[in-house]
């Protein structure tokens, strides 16, 4: 959350996806239209700050006028009523302007949501309506987040972190929130934290509560607890059925984050047929941004392609900053599958450094790893100065990484930087890159998902044949062509083979030497296993979770070579452990 970068309300929404496709805002008439649009939002908002009476009358009136010139009778009228100081004129007037902002967040051009919600808010305000003001205000901030406007959403951060009528954690987010996007992680770690724990507690009942409180479990790094939030918020909402294609995207980009990206299409698939079916158009793109995601990750480079470009479509339409980033990022995770590292610096920049198009002022520390790599395997055949400056580059970018995942304690991210380093080590100082990798896969196998663990493990075994070391780089590459394998991600693990021929792969029969690659717990797990206990029994006698035996004996197998518990017995008889 470091450097958010925010600029203007409509941050990153210019470029890529800052133009609408509708005929209404092409041309003369179109950009005066939007003109008007624009005054009447800027005085609305300036007439809350008037010092005076009058000033606020005159304010409102105007904006009023624009609203009317803007071809918005209604807008014009719930701004008058305003003005006048009419309470059951307020009322009405926020109940139309909400009911319109809701749907151009969901199927229109989210900057259109922005505005009417916000009017809605100051309406429900006027008219003493505190709980229907505060949830104008969420649906703004939600619509300030899809824009990518970073201004817009610590505005509604500040005004929602501190609303009588929010719960408990909702408060506690926006207040995280807005102290993150000040860079001031004293306050915001304690205070997001604050809000994940409560949202798992809270018995308030109110929708946004499990949501932001999973968001904020994402943030910290707490992937598990995320998960249980969004499926507890998704079963709250399945009986209504109205916030279900939402919740299932909320889920899908969970397990993406986890890359579990099987699962992860599973639930976009789900969510993108709810979705359609409800013409909420602007969900579907982000569920075909997570689409293109899990398509990129096994490497079906036309499914990839499709959902990106369809993605993209209503994104440009409607200025919608997350699907674009994801649509993008997929496309970046694509070249470097592939092994098109300068194809996917070019497409991956501008979502990091925020030069023009793409960019998101929170998802950009999620971009970061993807990035810092390209850099690294793209400057490898460069000159030595230029390869150095490049490497000096990532290493700068990758530190905004790091200092968040020592200030929250997010393990994973800290294990995907340490990667990340490694990686760099191999291009910059090759000697150095040994001990950097000992490091990331020590961390990795203790808290990072399958792929995380192939993908450190592939890349150790390619800079382990780069420096004449085939026997060790076997070793590596053989584990991670099998946790490839495990989670569904084809693409890598065909690359996994073919370092493994490259590095004389070994016949069949041949294993790697399992005493230099197991942990001692992992050995402990296999023993038990192998005397014949179940997962259930292996924890109970080692104080751990049933989940945590599995996730040590898919390791050990991938080390091993093997793919049952048979093999098992075998292969610990062969090598006497």
């Amino acid at each position: 959350m470091r450097d958010p970068q925010p600029g203007s309300r409509r941050t990153g929404t210019a470029g890529a996806v800052g133009t609408t496709g509708t005929a209404d805002t092409t041309g003369t008439a179109g950009r005066t239209r939007r003109l008007h649009v624009r005054c009447a939002s800027a005085l609305a908002r300036a007439a809350e700050r008037a010092d005076d009476d009058g000033a606020r009358a005159r304010r409102l009136a105007a904006a009023a006028d624009h609203a009317r010139r803007a071809g918005l009778p209604w807008r014009a009228a719930a701004l008058r009523a305003l003005s006048l100081r009419r309470k059951a004129l307020s009322a009405a007037g926020g109940q139309t302007e909400l009911t319109r902002g809701l749907r151009s967040l969901r199927a229109g051009e989210v900057i259109d949501a922005r505005e009417a919600l916000h009017l809605a808010a100051a309406l429900y305000r006027h008219a003493d309506r505190p709980g229907d003001e505060l949830t104008a205000l969420l649906h703004a901030a939600e619509a300030s987040w899809t824009a990518g406007d970073g201004a817009g959403y610590a505005d509604a951060a500040l005004r929602i972190g501190g609303h009588g009528a929010a719960p408990e954690a909702v408060r506690d987010y926006f207040r995280g929130i807005a102290a993150a996007l000040r860079c001031d992680h004293a306050r915001s770690v304690p205070a997001l934290r604050a809000a994940s724990r409560r949202g798992a507690a809270a018995a308030d009942g109110h929708p946004a509560t499990p949501v932001l409180a999973c968001r904020a479990a994402l943030m910290l790094g707490e992937v598990a607890h995320a998960r249980d939030l969004a499926g507890r918020a998704l079963a709250r909402a399945a009986g209504g059925q109205r916030a279900v294609p939402e919740l299932l995207g909320l889920l899908a980009l969970v397990e993406l984050v986890a890359d579990n990206h099987v699962r992860a299409g599973a639930l976009a698939e789900r969510g993108l047929r709810a979705a359609v079916a409800d013409g909420r158009h602007n969900t579907a793109a982000q569920l075909h941004g997570t689409l293109a995601m899990a398509a990129a990750v096994r490497g079906d480079a036309a499914a990839c392609r499709d959902h990106a470009r369809r993605a993209l479509g209503t994104a440009q339409a409607h200025g919608l900053m997350v699907p674009a980033l994801l649509a993008t990022w997929s496309l970046g995770r694509l070249d470097l599958a592939q092994q098109r590292p300068r194809a996917a610096v070019e497409l991956l920049r501008p979502l990091v450094l925020g030069e023009s198009g793409v960019h998101h002022f929170a998802w950009r520390l999620r971009v970061i790893p993807s990035f810092v790599e390209a850099i690294a395997l793209a400057v490898a055949e460069l000159p030595g100065p230029a390869r150095k400056r490049a490497c000096r580059q990532a290493r700068l970018i990758l530190r905004t990484l790091e200092e968040w995942a020592e200030v929250t304690g997010d393990r994973p991210s800290r294990a995907t930087a340490l990667h990340c380093r490694a990686v760099l080590a191999v291009t910059a100082a090759p000697a150095a890159a040994d001990p950097c990798f000992g490091r990331a896969l020590a961390l990795v196998e203790r808290v990072g998902s399958e792929f995380a663990q192939a993908r450190t493990k592939l890349a150790y075994g390619m800079a382990l044949r780069r420096l004449r070391r085939p026997a060790d780089a076997r070793a590596h590459l053989r584990g991670a062509m099998l946790l490839f394998e495990a989670c569904g991600a084809g693409v890598w693990a065909e690359r996994a083979r073919d370092e493994m021929r490259a590095a004389g792969q070994a016949e069949p029969g041949d294993r790697p030497r399992p005493a230099a690659s197991l942990t001692p717990q992992q050995l402990r797990v296999a023993r038990h296993v192998a005397e014949g206990r179940t997962n259930r029994e292996v924890a109970a006698l080692l104080a751990v979770s049933p989940r945590t035996v599995d996730h040590h004996l898919r390791n050990v197998f991938a080390a091993l070579g093997i793919r049952s518990r048979v093999e098992l017995v075998h292969a610990l008889t062969a090598h006497q452990l």
